[in-house]
């Protein structure tokens, strides 16, 4: 017996659902919680969709680093701390 309970189970996530094997980037095409995420051959190089999303249209390395981020956006409405969103640069 303890006298602290067990922390609450984190929220059960989806899975990112492939939709293309070779998207627009040439590479695996995946959708997950609203978002799209195409990336380039090879799936090391990849880009988030999600136009309420602050880092809309910005490039990550893999998927498993944008899924997070959309989770936290999704959850909480933020950014992870070390992360600051710089405007574009209009053209």
């Amino acid at each position: 017996m303890t006298l602290l309970s067990d922390p609450p189970s984190p929220a059960a996530r989806p899975e990112p659902e492939l939709t293309a094997a070779e998207g627009p980037l040439g590479g695996p095409s995946y959708r997950y919680r609203g978002a799209i995420i195409d990336c380039q051959k090879g799936g090391h190089v990849c880009l988030l969709q999600m136009p309420d999303h602050p880092l809309h249209g910005r490039g990550f390395d893999v998927v498993g680093t944008i899924i997070p981020l959309v989770d936290l956006w999704l959850d909480e409405r933020r950014l992870p701390k070390y992360m600051r969103v710089v405007p574009k640069a209009k053209r």
